[in-house]
């Protein structure tokens, strides 16, 4: 067998969990070295206890992984280790990177730009709204946004960017043999098919309320920064923030209604010292140079892509982020109604706009 089986068989042990995998792994040199130690080895490894040495000692290596493998193949999904090539370089700089990581999807390293987008279960009208909005901005200008596809902000936010066709990740408590909140499978295909369903734990695991803020820590940790748009004062969304902080990722929150219980979360996230949204603009300043240039690349790849005729980039040139109505279209860019209600939907059909409420418009691209 091969070292990153072995990998796979610890991270299955019940009772191991990452702190006890990284000193096993440290006092015992390799994985492959902890399922042939003794006892007596074992014991000496800090915080292990007899039961769990045991559970190591009786565990049957070979046919639970070939298991495990198996499985994972039947539903598409890879194995990674803290040793594969391919494990996320982002999330390999946290503190405590899960050893064993689960995919189905795509590469976690196509996009640098990556945005974690939580908040609560239950949005308000206005939650709703500015989560939609801001993650589509986001997911427009090339952001990878990355949720735990829960109920709610996290929903939301993995469909807007879909709507965007941009890549999007959801990160999963629970095995990929599973899919919570159930509700939400078609969406989960969604995202496999354009972005990466991830998970640390293996293939069966059942949604257990424990992996929650485990799994927490993973969609802050592939991310650059992290966005929460509701949280009410004792959210769980409140620790993917503090996580965050943790990981020495930026925390930007969005400002809410004063007499909502949904806004004491962000509020008090903005009084830390979070940064204040009204925008996603807002955001992407606070982004490294060498990510706004991976954006900038990605918008001049879409135009120059999509051809645009001599209408189009008359038209293009007088609609921003900011929203326009279609009168002060016609009135600036010398085109008659009819030519400028055509080129609109061009436009939207190529997904350089999108219409608002009252015509007005307001632009997809940078």
């Amino acid at each position: 067998m091969e070292e990153k089986h072995y990998w796979v068989a610890l991270n299955m042990v019940q009772g191991i969990g990452r702190t006890l995998f990284r000193r096993l792994l440290e006092r015992r040199g390799s994985v492959r070295h902890v399922f042939s130690s003794s006892l007596k080895q074992l014991l000496e490894v800090p915080g292990i206890g007899e039961k769990t040495a045991k559970e190591i000692l009786s565990f049957d290596v070979e046919n639970r992984v070939e298991r495990e493998w198996n499985l994972a193949d039947k539903l598409n999904c890879r194995i990674l280790t803290l040793e594969s090539e391919d494990y996320p370089r982002i999330l390999k700089t946290i503190y405590d990177p899960p050893p064993v990581l689960y995919l189905e999807g795509t590469s976690l390293n196509e996009n640098p730009a990556t945005l974690a987008v939580v908040g609560t279960r239950a949005p308000s009208a206005y939650g709703k709204n500015a989560a939609e909005r801001l993650t589509r901005d986001l997911a427009a200008q090339g952001v990878c946004i990355v949720s735990g596809m829960a109920r709610g902000i996290d929903t939301i936010a993995h469909k807007s960017a879909l709507e965007e066709k941009s890549q999007t990740v959801a990160v999963l408590g629970c095995g990929l043999a599973n899919t919570y909140p159930p509700e939400n499978f078609g969406l989960r295909k969604r995202i496999a098919e354009n972005g990466v369903v991830v998970s640390e734990f293996p293939m069966t695991q059942k949604p257990d309320k424990s992996n929650f803020p485990a799994r927490n820590r993973v969609i802050s940790g592939l991310s650059i920064g992290t966005l929460v748009v509701e949280a009410g004062a004792k959210s769980g969304t409140l620790i993917t923030a503090q996580c965050a902080v943790e990981q020495g990722r930026d925390i930007f929150a969005v400002p809410g209604n004063i007499l909502s219980p949904k806004s004491k979360g962000t509020h008090y996230l903005i009084n830390n010292g979070a940064k204040l949204v009204d925008s996603a603009d807002s955001i992407i300043e606070e982004f490294p140079e060498y990510i706004k240039n991976v954006l900038k690349n990605v918008q001049t790849e879409k135009t120059v892509a999509l051809e645009l005729n001599e209408r189009e980039e008359k038209l293009m040139k007088y609609i921003t982020f900011e929203e326009v109505h279609i009168d002060t279209l016609i009135e600036n860019c010398a085109l008659s109604p009819a030519e400028v209600s055509a080129v609109l939907i061009q436009l939207e059909l190529k997904g350089l706009i999108r219409q608002l409420e009252g015509k007005r418009f307001v632009s997809n691209c940078q």
